[in-house]
């Protein structure tokens, strides 16, 4: 077979090729006659400019529905990687407002525990001047005025402490946070850290008889567990 044979072949096939195709938007209909018809006396007309034009427009066309189709792979490609980058940001987000969140709750339930010492102060504070207030009438003549505005100023903390303990109670609530029921309650080692015990016969053994400081749930789990002293039965008791 020698080159002249091949390229005959190859002009055959590129024909049946290119009569499959439909022709490209905007060239002018004598052209397309003249490459696609025959030439007067019957011979295959010889391939021209218009004809390499037309080749190369195909080309063209076949290239850019290629390209089409990769880039629509592509954008796939991207949306899909776009959307698990959006979820593990939005994951991430949470997580750090859940830690936010938990050291904020840490501070407050501080800040309640310190309040809540000084309100019991104030209270044995008050507690101790209206025993002296019970004296002799003649103690209470000859007590100083100043004990009087003691009272007064004992009376203003306590009312202090009392509302701002409330509203951080109201606080915790916002925060879906509760104090853990335990004075008078059997001991729960899920929710509780037993730091004393007493032996009592008036409750049932393994009763909180004591807290010393209080546990809180968050959203259903303990946040702080609670440290309470625990009943046990008398020596005499016990098996």
């Amino acid at each position: 077979m020698n080159r002249e044979e091949i390229l005959r072949r190859f002009e055959e096939w590129l024909d049946g090729a290119l009569a499959a195709e439909e022709p490209p938007r905007g060239v002018d209909a004598e052209i397309l006659a003249a490459m696609a018809g025959d030439s007067e006396d019957g011979a295959r007309p010889v391939p021209n400019a218009a004809y390499s034009l037309w080749a190369a427009m195909t080309a063209l066309t076949q290239e850019v529905k290629l390209q089409g189709r990769s880039f629509k792979e592509l954008n796939d490609t991207l949306g899909s990687q776009a959307n698990r980058m959006a979820e593990r940001e939005r994951d991430l987000l949470r997580e750090t407002e859940r830690r936010c969140r938990k050291e904020i709750l840490g501070v407050l339930i501080d800040l309640r525990d310190r309040l809540g010492r000084g309100l019991e102060s104030v209270r044995a504070s008050e507690a101790g001047i209206s025993k002296a207030a019970w004296r002799g009438w003649h103690v209470r003549i000859f007590s100083r005025p100043g004990e009087d505005a003691v009272g007064a100023t004992l009376a203003a903390l306590r009312k202090g402490y009392e509302l701002g303990l409330d509203r951080l109670d109201q606080t915790l609530e916002e925060f879906n946070t509760r104090e853990i029921p335990c004075e008078g309650h059997a001991f729960d080692p899920r929710r509780m850290n037993a730091i004393d015990r007493q032996e009592s016969g008036a409750v049932p053994e393994g009763t909180v008889i004591e807290v010393y400081r209080s546990g809180y749930e968050w959203n259903g789990e303990v946040f702080r567990p609670a440290q309470v002293k625990v009943s046990c039965a008398p020596a005499g008791e016990r098996k």
